[in-house]
């Protein structure tokens, strides 16, 4: 379901022939605690001036030609303000998907601390009892040839 990890260090959903950025979160590094950070919005591709301008100059030719009544101002507000109101929901998708995972990374970042906290105890309770083990044995070696 997930592909191997890229060296662009993200995850990535595949099926059939198309890759997409899971969660839009991209991986930050491939180290033990891996951390993530937000995908830029993709924009609604109705948005674009490419797509836009051709609807906007047909309407506009047909306007100053007569074909379309000049005072039916709906139609263009429809064409520029239309493909706004399908962008909301797409974009209002990709925010839900940003909230949720910022959400989760927050849960991330405290447990992550509190591992680094746990490992780092342990092992300085390690290095106490190889500091008292070694000087155990020290005393040992100055104790044998002492006598």
């Amino acid at each position: 379901m997930f592909g191997r990890k890229k060296k662009e260090q993200a995850q990535f959903n595949t099926m059939d022939d198309s890759r997409v950025t899971v969660y839009d979160f991209m991986r930050r590094m491939q180290l033990l605690f891996e951390s993530y950070r937000s995908a830029d919005y993709r924009s609604y591709p109705g948005l674009y001036e490419e797509e836009m301008k051709p609807r906007l100059d047909r309407h506009l030719e047909a306007l100053f030609a007569g074909d379309v009544d000049d005072a039916n101002g709906d139609m263009l507000d429809n064409i520029i303000f239309g493909p706004y109101r399908e962008s909301d929901p797409y974009l209002n998708v990709q925010r839900l998907n940003h909230k949720d995972m910022n959400r989760r990374l927050v849960a991330r970042r405290v447990s992550d601390r509190a591992d680094f906290a746990r490992i780092r105890e342990e092992r300085q309770e390690e290095l106490e009892r190889l500091k008292h083990e070694y000087e155990d044995v020290c005393s040992r070696i100055a104790a044998a040839k002492e006598g």
